[in-house]
């Protein structure tokens, strides 16, 4: 989508702000500069459709809700995992002859794909979780 007043060259602080390629994720700051650059530099014979306006605020809108959402749930993880220190946990385990292994969790730590819990020295994912009980 082209709009009226920003060049793609890279001495443009908006064309700056979002990247080089469209694959790039906008700030919420970017998205800003972008709808006032196209406020100040639109035709005033011929102004931009107000829907659009409407619904480019109502996809921010939902996209800023997700990213508060996705933060509070991270945070939500990150407290119930922790609480899972010093319990008995029963995880599948494949090296082992049973395919399970117990122990107490004695840490916790934190992978790209979600935190893991640490019983008897060995990192396991939070899907190997099978039965948890009091210390």
């Amino acid at each position: 989508m082209a709009i009226n007043g920003v060049s793609n060259s890279s001495s443009n602080p908006i064309a700056s702000a979002i990247g080089a390629t469209s694959n790039n994720l906008v700030s919420e700051q970017a998205f800003l500069q972008l709808l006032i650059t196209q406020l100040k530099n639109q035709d005033p014979t011929n102004p931009a459709d107000p829907t659009q306006f409407v619904s480019q605020l109502a996809s921010f809108s939902s996209l800023e809700q997700q990213t508060q959402l996705n933060t509070q749930m991270t945070q939500v993880l990150d407290n119930s995992v922790t609480g899972l220190i010093g319990k008995t946990a029963t995880v599948t385990d494949p090296s082992t002859s049973t395919g399970f292994t117990s122990g107490t969790v004695s840490g916790i730590v934190y992978y790209a794909n979600g935190p893991a819990v640490t019983i008897n020295g060995n990192n396991y994912a939070l899907s190997d979780i099978q039965n948890v009980s009091g210390s």
